[in-house]
């Protein structure tokens, strides 16, 4: 499967680093609703506090994974105007929106894990009674040990993201390579790939 060129008429095609930036921004700010009522449910008891940590990540995994398949891009990513595709631009498939989320959701079950360990763990008078920073303060010792390789190697991860992404010529982080992924500007979708130096030379004057 051929790849779009890098420019058409002059114009980039593949989506940098601040495009999905923006893209991420956007989706946080589509889910701060669901923050506030998860932070509510999360005071009630210790089995919600447990189950509002598991319920929230199933969330959050299930929204990358759905729209990615379904439409080729979160709501951030439509907002922003860049879209997730197979190489040649056409659409993906529900096998590599979720290998795209693999690892993340891989490192997400630990992160959930660890957090109900500590949540079983704490004392229900101090954690359903403290605020927000102070229940985080309090709750971080009661973290399992291995969580704090866990925690590590998820930084790792982040940062080599972000390193490939910034150092290949069409703009793939490491997850677009395990799906077969790319990410283009939404206007360059389902077109047939060309060689460079077809799409890059001059339209004939009609």
């Amino acid at each position: 499967m051929e790849f779009l060129p890098l420019e058409i008429n002059n114009e980039k095609v593949y989506a940098g680093f601040w495009k999905r930036f923006g893209a991420a921004i956007v989706d946080m700010l589509v889910f701060i609703p669901f923050m506030v009522v998860f932070h509510f449910t999360q005071g009630l008891s210790i089995p919600s506090a447990m189950a509002t940590i598991v319920v929230s990540n199933l969330l959050f995994s299930a929204y990358a994974v759905y729209f990615h398949y379904k439409y080729g891009a979160t709501l951030g990513k439509m907002a922003i105007g860049i879209k997730i595709t197979f190489p040649d631009g056409s659409k993906i498939g529900f096998k590599q929106a979720l290998l795209r989320s693999s690892v993340d959701i891989g490192f997400a079950f630990f992160m959930v894990l660890a957090q109900v360990i500590a949540i079983k763990n704490a004392d229900p008078d101090i954690y359903l009674n403290a605020g927000f920073l102070a229940r985080t303060e309090y709750i971080m010792p009661l973290f399992p040990a291995w969580y704090g390789l866990m925690s590590t190697v998820s930084q790792l991860w982040f940062w080599s993201e972000f390193l490939v992404l910034l150092f290949n010529k069409r703009k793939r982080a490491i997850h677009d390579f395990i799906a077969g992924t790319i990410v283009i500007k939404q206007e360059y979708t389902e077109q047939v790939a060309l060689p460079d130096s077809v799409a890059d030379a001059p339209s004939p004057v009609s």
